[in-house]
């Protein structure tokens, strides 16, 4: 049998160990019936890092499950599910039934048997790391990611002399990246990336700061879509000026990134609507 069961405090764990057809006996949902009965349990996490693929067959008596832990009150979720079975389950019409999570923590989350954090660093990190990154081999300069902290989503004042903004999207959310620098540290990157000394902000070097994000999110574009986060991106812009401001999309948290570098520091946002949680897809 591909399923091992684990009885935790508040809910009950089912590993899944390879593949599903829906043909296994006893089936899934007889089985966790079987499981079920005396163990007070009322939430269920399916573990599936192990599994590749579930036929139609299987979901459906993923659903009887879903039922079976509804008629208590009860929910399930599935983690670590690849894209295959992501599609599967959209497909089959039961995404509002057989919920995904990135974690373990989403699921408890959406148990209600955990808090939500103020932002989830799983979704922080890769922009963290792709920033460093695209920093050092276009700029040739080398950076050090500060704590991150929480503006309030309505402050529009962006921490810088100009900034590049790039739109994010996926199935799950929406948002927007923005890189704001000082006029002393934007003007060194320009120099490092172009090889052509320049002493202020220019006409001629703007658009740099907007490409500047649309590489960043290229690449932690990357890292997402292996945790399952669809992401696409959009053109990119720049806005620079004392004090200037932007109108960011997403309406959820907006994370703010330091980092500092030999000439000071710049910053990044991050503003979504999925920062402070663990995503749908996954």
């Amino acid at each position: 049998m591909p399923f091992e069961f684990v009885v935790q405090d508040e809910y009950l764990v089912v590993k899944v160990k390879g593949d599903c057809n829906g043909g296994e006996r006893p089936s899934i949902d007889e089985e966790f019936a079987k499981q079920l009965k005396g163990t007070g349990k009322k939430f269920a996490v399916f573990q599936c890092s192990e599994c590749g693929d579930m036929s139609t067959a299987f979901l459906r008596q993923l659903a009887q499950v879903y039922r079976q832990l509804k008629e208590m009150n009860g929910k399930l979720c599935l983690i670590h599910a690849n894209s295959q079975i992501q599609d599967a389950i959209k497909k089959n019409g039961l995404d509002r039934l057989l919920i995904t999570k990135l974690s373990l923590r989403g699921a408890l989350v959406e148990f209600g048997l955990a808090k939500q954090k103020e932002f989830d660093v799983n979704f922080i990190n890769p922009f963290i790391n792709a920033t460093q990154k695209v920093l050092k081999i276009q700029c040739r300069t080398d950076t050090t990611a500060g704590k991150p902290f929480v503006k309030k989503a309505s402050d529009p004042m962006l921490l810088g002399d100009i900034s590049g903004i790039i739109g994010i999207t996926s199935e799950t959310f929406n948002g927007t990246l923005a890189i704001s620098f000082s006029e002393k540290i934007f003007v060194k990157l320009a120099t490092n990336m172009l090889g052509k000394e320049y002493g202020q902000i220019s006409p001629e070097i703007v658009d740099l700061a907007g490409e500047l994000s649309n590489i960043i999110l290229g690449q932690t574009k990357i890292e997402l879509n292996q945790l399952g986060y669809r992401i696409q991106q959009a053109i990119p812009s720049c806005v620079w000026g004392k004090d200037h401001k932007i109108k960011h999309f997403g309406g959820g948290a907006c994370i703010v990134v330091p980092f500092e570098t030999a000439d000071g520091l710049f910053h990044i946002e991050i503003m979504s609507n999925n920062t402070g949680s663990q995503g749908k897809l996954g």
